[in-house]
Order: C-alpha cells, then sequence, then structure tokens
C-alpha cells in the first residue's frame, strides 16, 4: 500500500480486502436471511392466524431456534467483519512504520515528529473505531434490504410509502452528517496542533521550569487556545451527529403511526400493518445503529487523508540487509552542492536544478569535492552553520546532493543503490538516538568479547551492564551517553564511523582518551573516521584536517595545519 493509492477507505478495502469482504458481505446475508426469517415466522404464526390456534410448544421451539441461529449468524457476522477491520488496521500500522522508515530523512524533518505521532496513534486509532463500528453499518444496510423485499412481498405500496418516509429521514440526517465531516476535518487539524504543543510541553520542559513567563504564554496563548478550539469544534460535531440519530429515532417511531393510518387508505389488512409496525421497531435499532456509525467512518475516512497527505515513500516490505558495498577503496565527492527545500518547493526545484549554479543564493554547500581513502582518519572543522553536519550527512547518504556526484571507487550513488551505501557507516550525531538493543556486524549477535572490552575503554562498566545483548539504561549524563553511541556504533563493526562533534560532550580527561587512545586502537581495527572537531590540540592524530566556510570545503596543507593546531578560531572567518 503505497502514499499514492486511492484515499477512499470503502476503495481501498475494496482494493486489497475483497474476497474477505465478500465473505463478510455474504454472512450477513445469511443473518439478514435468519432475521427475515423471524419476521415472517411471526406474522404466519402470532399475527395472521389467532394466536391460541396455533401456539404450541413445537411453534415457540421452532421460534426460539430462529432466535438462536440469529444469535448465532449476527456474533459470526460481527466477529468476522471485526476480524477483517482488525486486519486492516494492524496491516496499516505496520506498513505506515515502514514507510517511516523509508522515508528519506529530509521528508521526515519536514514532517516533524508531533504530525507523525498523530498519525501513528489519533489517525490509526479513528480508522480502528471506524472498524469496530462497521459491522453496524453493513449489517444494517444489508438486514434493511432484505426486510425491505419482504414487506415489499406482503405491500408494496405500503412499503414504498415507508421507503419514501425512510428515504427523507436518512436524506435530513445526512445533511446534519456533513456538517459533523466538517468539523471533524477541522478536529483532525487542531488534533496536529496539539501534539505539538505537548511536544514543546515534554522536550522544552527544563527551559519552561526556568522561565515561568514562557511556560505562562505556552500555556495560555497556544495550548489552551488550541484546547479551546477544539472542544467548541467537537461539541459542534456532536450536536449535529446527536442531532441525526435523534431525528433518525424520532421519524421511524412516526413511521408506525404513517403505516397504521394509510393502512386504513389503502385497504390494507390490519395484520399486514402490524407485521409493518413490528417490522419497523425490530429495525430500528440495526438502522439507528447505522446511522450512528457513519461519523466514525467519516473520521476514518480523514483520518486516512492524514496519512495520506503524509507523502511517505512506497510500501516496500523488504529491508536492505543483504547487499552490502564490500572491499570499498575510496568515496568521492564530485562538485557537490546542497539546498534545504520544502516540500512544495521540491518540484519546482527539481525542474530548476538544471539552471542552479553552485553560487545560487540559499546553497548550504557549493563546490564541495573530496575523496575519503579507506582507512583515512580525516578531521573536519568549521564555524557553526558552515555545513559541516550537513556535509556529514551527504557522505552518509542520509542527505542525496542537490547537485553533483557520490561515488564508491567507480559506482555512482543513486536512489537506486543509496540504502546499499548507507550501511558502510555507522554515526554518532549530535542529536543521537540511543537504542538499547545492541547489533552485531551485518545485523548478526554482537560480539561479546568486543563489547565487553569496549565497556572498560570507555569507562562504563561500573555504569551499564549487558544483558541478552541489551543496555541495562541509558539514563546517564550527556557525555557518558555519547560514550555508550560510541559502544553501540563499535558493536556495528561497519567500515565507516563518522563522529559530530562527540568530544565536544566529554570531560579534559577523557577527551584525551579519545584523541590519543581511542582514535589509534579505531584505526587499527580497520575503521575509515570522518571526525567533526574543533579540539587544535589534538589536530596531529589527523591524518588530513579539512575545513569547511561558509558551504566551501578546503584541505589545509602542512603550513595551515600547523596554524590551525595553534589556533583554530582564527582560521574558521
Amino acid at each position: 500500500m503505497s502514499s499514492r493509492t486511492p484515499t477512499s477507505l470503502y476503495r481501498m478495502i475494496w482494493a486489497y480486502y475483497r474476497l474477505p469482504f465478500l465473505k463478510v458481505i455474504f454472512l450477513n446475508l445469511i443473518n439478514a436471511a435468519v432475521s427475515v426469517g423471524i419476521i415472517a415466522y411471526i406474522n404466519h404464526t402470532f399475527i395472521s392466524q389467532p394466536v391460541f390456534d396455533t401456539l404450541s410448544w413445537l411453534s415457540l421451539g421452532y421460534f426460539a431456534g430462529l432466535i438462536v441461529l440469529l444469535l448465532v449468524t449476527t456474533f459470526i457476522s460481527q466477529y468476522t467483519l471485526t476480524c477483517l477491520g482488525h486486519k486492516f488496521v494492524y496491516e496499516l500500522r505496520t506498513k505506515l512504520v515502514k514507510q517511516i522508515i523509508d522515508t528519506k530523512v529530509p521528508q521526515i524533518d519536514h514532517l516533524g515528529s508531533a504530525r507523525l505521532i498523530a498519525s501513528l496513534s489519533s489517525d490509526i486509532q479513528s480508522i480502528t473505531v471506524a472498524f469496530v463500528r462497521m459491522p453496524e453499518l453493513v449489517q444494517g444496510v444489508i438486514l434493511s434490504t432484505g426486510v425491505a423485499i419482504y414487506l415489499g412481498w406482503l405491500s408494496l405500496p405500503l412499503l414504498l410509502i415507508v421507503i419514501f418516509w425512510i428515504a427523507i429521514t436518512i436524506w435530513i440526517s445526512t445533511i446534519l452528517v456533513k456538517h459533523v465531516y466538517q468539523h471533524l476535518t477541522g478536529l483532525r487539524e487542531l488534533n496536529d496542533l496539539l501534539y505539538q504543543d505537548y511536544q514543546s510541553i515534554i522536550e522544552g520542559r527544563k527551559e519552561l521550569a526556568l522561565n515561568q513567563h514562557r511556560a505562562e504564554k505556552l500555556y495560555k496563548t497556544d495550548f489552551v487556545t488550541h484546547a479551546k478550539s477544539y472542544e467548541k469544534s467537537v461539541i459542534k460535531a456532536d450536536t449535529f451527529h446527536l442531532s441525526a440519530v435523534n431525528w433518525s429515532n424520532i421519524m421511524m417511531f412516526a413511521a408506525i403511526g404513517v403505516v397504521f393510518a394509510l393502512s386504513n387508505y389503502l385497504d390494507i389488512p390490519m395484520g399486514v400493518a402490524t407485521t409493518f409496525s413490528l417490522t419497523i421497531l425490530f429495525m430500528q435499532s440495526p438502522l439507528l445503529h447505522a446511522v450512528g456509525a457513519y461519523p466514525t467512518i467519516q473520521t476514518a475516512q480523514v483520518a486516512l487523508d492524514k496519512i495520506h497527505s503524509l507523502e511517505l515513500s512506497d510500501y516496500h516490505p523488504e529491508f536492505a540487509t543483504n547487499a552490502t558495498i564490500q572491499n570499498w577503496q575510496s568515496i568521492s565527492l564530485t562538485d557537490i552542492g546542497y539546498r534545504y527545500q520544502s516540500v512544495e518547493d521540491t518540484v519546482q526545484n527539481t525542474q530548476d536544478a538544471a539552471i542552479q549554479t553552485p553560487d545560487t543564493a540559499g546553497d548550504i554547500l557549493s563546490d564541495v569535492n573530496l575523496t575519503l581513502k579507506r582507512g583515512d582518519v580525516v578531521f573536519l572543522i568549521g564555524a557553526n552553520g558552515s555545513g559541516k553536519s550537513t556535509l556529514a550527512k551527504i557522505i552518509t547518504g542520509i542527505f542525496t546532493p542537490t547537485i553533483g556526484q557520490v561515488r564508491v571507487d567507480e559506482k555512482a550513488i543513486s536512489d537506486a543503490n543509496v540504502v546499499d551505501y548507507r550501511q558502510l557507516f555507522s554515526a554518532i550525531f549530535s542529536d543521537q538516538h540511543l537504542f538499547k538493543q545492541l547489533v552485531g556486524r551485518e545485523g548478526k549477535d554482537p560480539d561479546m568479547t568486543l563489547v565487553t572490552s569496549w565497556l572498560h575503554k570507555l569507562n562504563l562498566q561500573d555504569k551499564v551492564s549487558v544483558t541478552d545483548e541489551r543496555l541495562s539504561t541509558d539514563k546517564l549524563s550527556q557525555g557518558q551517553r555519547k560514550r555508550l553511541a560510541m559502544l553501540i556504533s563499535v558493536a556495528e563493526q561497519k567500515d565507516i564511523l563518522l563522529l559530530d562533534e562527540w568530544a565536544a560532550d566529554q570531560d579534559p580527561a577523557f577527551r584525551r582518551v579519545f584523541y590519543q587512545t581511542l582514535i589509534p586502537e579505531l584505526k587499527a581495527m580497520g575503521k575509515t573516521l570522518f571526525i567533526i572537531s574543533h579540539d587544535d590540540g589534538y589536530f596531529e592524530h589527523a591524518d588530513r584536517l579539512l575545513l569547511m566556510k561558509r558551504g566551501k570545503l578546503i584541505e589545509l596543507n602542512a603550513e595551515e595545519r600547523q596554524r590551525a593546531s595553534a589556533d583554530a578560531i582564527s582560521m574558521l572567518h
């Protein structure tokens, strides 16, 4: 299921679950047939003939058997449709998560975690609720059709009058439900804003604790405003929904009076009129439940539209775990340029790519040329905003350059093989996320001898233990968390390790250990190291020293390296 499949909930069910859904329809037809049979039996046995002439233990036994059969068929049909619904929700949830994993990082960054979490929680929940209520809608429609056939056989004129009456009722209910749908769309937009508020409150908890004025503004100006708007919209939506249900309820009762009033004019037997009235009472609950279930289907449609608006990658069940580039000797970046693009600008910028130049305003990187050789220890320095982290993400394949080419040896990296290319790298970025599960080379179990050894090298042996290949905790200081990230990266045994300001969070003593001990050991393990650093006292440990300045990359010669080692700050501007 890709982001470009039809967004209609019904079309998706028909496209991907046609046979199971037809099975559900068949079971509901059986259930409707049993229901019609009970109505016919009541009409034939208890209404059309004198009751005491036909009433017997046998007739009561038949009636009880029909009731039990109705109970069984109703349960089976509802259970089957419920299972189908939850299967659909399960597959939608798992596919959505896989699509998020496969979607390019810039698109995920653009969407933001609040919007994604809202879809994974609120939208999926809305679709789940819709499928829980869908049996009521399906049964109501099928049962109404079956009952209408039977009533038409009893009296077609009276049936047409009842159908007209119910059609008017449903028409007005539909008008009310359209207002429900309009408000549900607004509610979903407000839900995104509320999730953003939740994220700000939780992630900014330290800053809010230090500044009550900011906390008050966030709470009163943003959160309370959005919460109040949500309250008003949901009240309006529920008001229209309740109006639709109450209107349908009242009009169904009124239909009974219409049946008896018109039966005299149409010369319809009282027994038939009574059957019609009892049938309307029998159908009142299924119809009202069907009317009540429809807004949940509309809510699910809003949620599904929201999910598709994320514009995630197409769904592919496989993970690229088998193909890894082997025995590479060099990675080259040729005439690389990069600029951040909004989703709205992507198409236009793609069309304009041919006329872009490296000097185009807004470029983060321009005319970057670099060759990394296997076994290199490369340090990169540069001022904030110079493009260091962007370059790191292009080197690792997380970002795709706007212009230029990345090659491994002589093989160009493209969308077709970039996932394989990324598998060469372990990286510790400044906003690194820690996973407690350790993963070894090519996804195998980690080498526990290596893990134990590096726990000691990183001075974490008294802070963290490893049980069943999982870390006991990640609740450590920022510097220790970076060391833990190093442990996780070493356990992966990838060819290349990229470190973005890793040593900045270390105390002076361990910073020295990193440069003087850990870097030589990592190099001895055969790793290629690309390290963003400003520790000019340790530049001697680099094979090569690069400088990023205003999006341009410069490799420093011996004289420039000496100047940088003496005072790196003077070279940044």
